[in-house]
This record gives structure tokens, sequence and C-alpha cells, in this order.
């Protein structure tokens, strides 16, 4: 299950993702008389390319993010049961004050 944190990591990639494809398309958004000779089919279909290549790059890029996430929360619990192991094996309490 995903932990606020892994969510806000996932909307962070995406944001600056496409934050590149968002200013381009605000540089085009003009009058309609201009954009008449502006936006051609092709420019649509390059830009939707680009926007699919670039969301299957932030795709990667938060399952990586996630495997990571998971990968260091084995680790963490691995070395817990290790110090208790040693903890119980030593006979000494936990902690040097107790």
């Amino acid at each position: 299950m995903l932990t606020k944190n892994d969510l806000s990591q996932i909307k962070t990639v995406v944001t600056e993702t496409i934050k590149p494809e968002v200013k381009a398309l605000r540089k085009t958004m003009v009058t309609k008389e201009d954009l008449k000779g502006m936006a051609t089919k092709e420019d649509m279909k390059g830009l939707e390319k680009r926007l699919i290549e670039r969301i299957d790059e932030a795709q990667m890029e938060i399952i990586a993010t996630v495997d990571k996430h998971k990968a260091d929360k084995d680790k963490v619990e691995n070395l817990e049961k290790r110090v208790e192991r040693l903890e119980d094996n030593s006979g000494l309490p936990p902690y040097v004050d107790q």
C-alpha cells in the first residue's frame, strides 16, 4: 500500500515530467487566427507522442521509487529482527539505562 510520502513523490515526478510539455502548449495558446497556421495534425501527433513517452518515463521512475522504498523497508525490518535476536542472545537489556 502506498503511503502519503509515496503519493507525494509520484505527484512530484509526474509534475516535473510534464512541465516542459505544458510550457510548450502555453506558448502555442494565442488567438484563433494565429492557431490556424500553427497547429497541424502532424504537430498534434508529435506532441501526443512526446507526452506519451514522457508519461512512460515517469511511470518507470515511479515504479523504481516504489520498489526502492519497499526494498529499504525490508532492510529496516531485517535489521530490527537482527537487533532483537542479538539482544535476546546477549541476555542484556536492550538499552544501557534499563
